[in-house]
């Protein structure tokens, strides 16, 4: 004997077979970055791999992410973004203590200190570390790390690419500098920018 089911039961499983089957939602970048950070200060390193992309995840040695995530510093804050297509840049900012900032870098902090507000172009270890000074600057005894965070689109949504320092943005209603000004406050090209 065949049991027939009343229409309105076929009709309510239809229903929510088609609303589990639907996508979730796909986050905007900047949402994406924040869904990130958050992992990164929970210790959730699974989590913050998940939301990088493919390639940049297994670019990283095993276990790095945590090491190179802690050069952005402490208290990151999304800043602004930029959509262009499928791709979105996120410009976050962190703080560190100059001693904190001076350790991760493998520096004192007074040779930290004067790479940043006196730097020696000719001096080796300077020029080794100039691409990670690029984002820097000091205010006081903080260090304030700004960061450019580049994301795809993917078919699992927004992945985070890469992330490298990039300078700060110019004070408003601050002056031109003068070209020596210039060399002296701002050492070494972002890497973002052509030569």
């Amino acid at each position: 004997m065949v049991r027939r089911f009343p229409v309105w039961i076929a009709a309510a499983a239809l229903a929510g077979g088609i609303a589990f089957t639907q996508a979730a939602p796909v986050q905007a970048p900047d949402q994406v970055v924040r869904t990130f950070i958050a992992a990164t200060e929970k210790g959730d390193w699974g989590t913050a791999d998940s939301y990088l992309t493919e390639r940049f995840s297994n670019a990283l040695r095993p276990g790095s992410l945590p090491s190179i995530w802690a050069l952005v510093g402490e208290n990151v804050q999304l800043r602004n973004q930029e959509v262009t297509g499928k791709t979105a840049y996120v410009w976050v900012e962190g703080t560190d203590s100059l001693e904190d900032a001076a350790q991760r870098l493998g520096l004192d902090p007074l040779t930290l200190r004067k790479y940043l507000t006196q730097p020696d172009l000719a001096d080796p270890t300077y020029q080794q570390l100039a691409p990670q000074l690029v984002g820097l600057r000091l205010e006081g005894d903080t260090v304030t790390s700004r960061v450019k965070i580049t994301l795809y689109q993917q078919d699992r949504g927004w992945r985070i690419e890469v992330w490298q320092p990039d300078k700060p943005p110019a004070a408003s209603g601050s002056q031109p500098e003068k070209p020596e000004e210039a060399e002296a406050t701002d050492p070494a090209p972002s890497p973002t920018e052509n030569p």
